[in-house]
């Protein structure tokens, strides 16, 4: 039998070439530079008017010499040519967008996973990772634990449930032809590079007043720090046993509550903070007004959206055992420290207002 050391230096040294979708985002861009570090060949797929292109290009290019592919995620010719002769494909691309039509949606993260998929498959691709959500397993009745068997339930949310869609048609091409798909369901991904979850909770806080609005008791935040899941992902990859296996990748006992991180945020930022609690009822009909009234451009952005009225309102609970028996893997970095990188990076990297 070959040692497992031999064998994982075996794979390291085979892997020799990646594409990764949505290179520009903040996981994709995280996962190009940790490959190009790695001394892989990595190829960037995003859209050409992305509007962080040249400022994440430049930073990756410090790392390596990414091939830089711009194209449609649903361009069946442009993604065949995208994927052709790679070892490893990672889908991180997705909408997240809460005002967007439902069919943008669906055109990004199903039609979009679909077309990549059809595409590995046609080119001899042997393995794809397709990075998911936590949420595809829905809102838990009380006291269930979730994890990679629990059922997908849809949010009635256009991210949620079409990150459900794209996953099972995925699923449903396990076992047919030599495509190997390996799904990653993460948490609340943060840590340094984060330009959307943290920037946005630090607004709120920056205005000295904060809103909760749990049902009961107050939840528990399950992040997922960008280099925990990173490393989690480059283990699947490289573990034989791990392709066509899903997997949870977050911290299932953060102890972190909303308050706590609003706490921790006003204090590095040096003011204190006053907390409305107010009904779910009332944040639901806030959210949802407020995203019509965006989405028709009569607000520049919605409040909040009820997806997060969703997420921060109700009590879920994981378990990552699975990541932890078949990868050995654990979350290394703790939530007060991981939270602490994030808010040095949105510190040392603010935006430069051009007069």
């Amino acid at each position: 039998m070959v040692p497992l050391s031999h064998l994982t230096l075996f794979i390291r040294q085979e892997m020799k070439q990646i594409l990764i979708t949505g290179s520009f985002g903040f996981v994709g861009s995280r996962l190009a530079a940790h490959f190009l570090s790695s001394g892989v060949k990595v190829r960037l797929l995003d859209l050409p008017d992305h509007p962080g292109k040249d400022d994440i290009l430049g930073w990756l290019r410090g790392f390596g010499k990414p091939q830089l592919i711009e194209a449609d995620i649903c361009d069946e010719e442009q993604i065949r040519s995208a994927v052709a002769g790679c070892d490893e494909v990672i889908h991180s691309a997705g909408l997240l967008n809460s005002t967007a039509p439902w069919a943008h949606f669906h055109r990004v993260n199903v039609l979009g996973t679909q077309t990549l998929c059809r595409a590995c498959t046609n080119q001899g691709v042997p393995h794809l990772t397709l990075l998911s959500t936590s949420d595809v397993f829905g809102i838990p009745g009380s006291g269930k634990i979730l994890s990679e068997d629990s059922p997908y339930r849809p949010w009635s949310e256009p991210y949620a449930d079409t990150k459900i869609e794209a996953a099972r048609f995925a699923k449903s091409l396990r076992g047919q032809g030599g495509l190997k798909i390996s799904i990653v369901y993460p948490g609340w991904v943060y840590g340094p590079g984060d330009r959307q979850f943290f920037p946005a909770v630090m607004d709120m806080v920056s205005s000295g007043i904060v809103f909760t609005w749990h049902r009961d008791e107050p939840m528990e935040i399950y992040f997922v720090h960008i280099d925990d899941l990173i490393a989690g992902i480059d283990t699947i990859i490289r573990t034989p046993s791990a392709h066509n296996r899903d997997y949870l990748l977050l911290d299932p006992a953060t102890g972190i509550t909303p308050m706590d991180l609003f706490g921790i945020i006003a204090k590095h930022q040096g003011h204190a903070i006053k907390q409305v609690h107010l009904p779910y009822s009332l944040m639901m009909f806030v959210a949802k007004t407020t995203q019509t009234l965006a989405r028709y451009r009569l607000l520049p952005s919605p409040l909040l959206s009820t997806t997060d009225v969703k997420a921060f309102g109700n009590r879920f609970r994981f378990s990552t055992q699975r990541a932890a028996e078949e990868l050995n893997w654990s979350t290394k970095v703790s939530s007060l420290e991981g939270i602490r990188q994030a808010l040095e990076w949105q510190t040392s990297n603010q935006p430069v207002t051009k007069l």
